[in-house]
């Protein structure tokens, strides 16, 4: 069952990215859980390009899909 996901922007660095994998990998499904739990929208308007990308996006580039 797929749940909609808000169309609101979210900055994620390399280095959050970096701390999810490291955490998925050692199993800690908690701190990866509190971490997109814990993201507030950004105020700023990230425009499209090729440095941004989607949830679905990010899921599929790390094959978490």
């Amino acid at each position: 069952m797929k749940y909609p996901i808000p169309e609101y922007k979210y900055i994620i660095t390399e280095k959050d990215i970096m701390d999810i994998l490291i955490a998925y990998n050692n199993q800690d499904y908690e701190w990866v859980l509190n971490f997109f739990e814990s993201l507030t929208p950004a105020n700023i308007i990230v425009e499209d390009s090729k440095e941004t990308f989607t949830y679905e996006q990010l899921l599929a580039n790390a094959e978490l899909q």
